[in-house]
This record gives C-alpha cells, structure tokens and sequence, in this order.
C-alpha cells in the first residue's frame, strides 16, 4: 500500500512542437488540497489531465494509489482511473441527453452496478450537492452552477482516492464560485478524497493546503498554505 494518493515524476507532454510540461513533479497525500497556478498556457491542465490518466505522458511516470498507469493493461488502466479518479471540468462536462441522475449514476453503471442501487447512490449525492430536485432534469434546462454541482456529484459517487477539478469557478459568479469550492471541500472530505484544484484564481488556491505554481511547462516553486 502506498501513502500517497498521486504521485507523477518526471512528467514530460507535447502537443506536437508545442511542449506543455518538462519533467513535472508532484505528490499528493491522501486529504491533502492542492492548488496548481500559473498563468494561461504554463501547462496546468495538462497537467491534471495526465495526472488523472486522461492523457499519457510522454516521458516520466504517473502513479494513482500506488500503481503505476503506464504498466497496467489498457482495461485495468481504464478501471482504475473510472475508479481511483473523479474528476470536475469547468463546463461540467454532463451527458446533454441524461438526467442528472443518470449523469451520477454513470460511473458506477460502467463499473458493472446494478441499475437501482446506481440510482439510489446517485440521488444521495445530489442531495448531498443540493440539486436533489433536479434530479430529473437533463443538463439544458439548469443553470450552470447546478451542473457544476451534479458534476461533483458524479466525480464523487465511485468514492475515489483523488478528485481533480479543472477551474471548477471558472463559469461562476464570485459568490456562486465560493459556494462551489465550499461544495467540494465537503464533498471531497466527506469521502477522504484527495483533491487538486487547477486554477488562476488566487482566492480559490487560498482554500488550499499547498500551492505549487507552474511557468513554461515546470514548477516554479511549491508553498505550504495551512
């Protein structure tokens, strides 16, 4: 067993000639609130892309509880990652044609549960995110801070190690977007969960327990917040 919820050594990622991370280095304990700054283009969302196995690095290793994502077959990768790591984009990111309901349910249907006790699962973390009576509405019909919450919901509802969340308030109004980092504080802590938070906001990387800031693809330096 591992001590750490993410670990990524040495992370290198291009977009063609275009190099986004050189040789990133990041651990994150379980419980542990990391903010990731820097300005538009230093690599974050990369980042927490290949840091949620969303993207595969290049050069260097990212490992989730303990295992490393580049040894483990396809499928196993993918499992692990459904099951290890949720994840909240800016937009959301829901399914437009699902309930939010559905939307929650996702991840476990995926993992093989059976429908009901999905649903069932799904309706207490919208109840826990406070959009228990949208649960039959589609993405359309809400506003964008209701998704953003069922989207909490949804990364949480596997119960994962790690929560990686991409400008989270990024679409939000300032006291909407407090609410939301309030939201997964909670939500995050309720399950143990681990959580690193991409941003470019200075009050959001407040809430955190460490930021570690990037500039051209590396990290500038890392400071304790708490």
């Amino acid at each position: 067993m591992t001590d750490l919820a993410l670990e990524m050594a040495r992370v290198e990622y291009a977009y063609r000639r275009d190099v986004a991370l050189r040789g990133v280095s990041l651990k994150v304990r379980p419980g542990e609130v990391v903010a990731v700054t820097g300005p538009s283009g230093c690599g974050k969302s990369t980042l927490l892309h290949c840091a949620a196995g969303i993207l595969r690095p290049q050069a260097g290793t990212v490992a989730l509880a303990g295992q490393n994502l580049a040894e483990l077959p396809e499928a196993a990768r993918t499992r692990l990652r459904r099951t290890q790591a949720g994840v909240v984009l800016q937009f959301g990111q829901l399914v437009p044609d699902l309930s939010l309901t559905d939307n929650v349910a996702l991840p476990l249907l995926l993992e093989g549960h059976e429908r009901a006790a999905a649903r069932r699962a799904a309706l207490e973390w919208l109840e826990r995110v406070g959009v228990a009576e949208d649960a039959a509405a589609v993405p359309g019909e809400l506003s964008g801070g209701q998704n953003q919450r069922a989207a909490v919901a949804r990364a949480l509802v596997t119960g994962p190690g790690i929560v990686f969340a991409d400008e989270p308030t990024g679409s939000l109004d300032s006291q909407a977007g407090e609410q939301m980092m309030e939201l997964l504080l909670s939500s995050a802590r309720t399950g143990g969960a681990a959580l690193v938070i991409v941003t470019h906001d200075n009050m959001v990387a407040a809430y955190a327990d460490r930021e570690v800031r990037l500039r051209d693809g590396i990290v500038q330096h890392e400071v304790a917040l708490a």
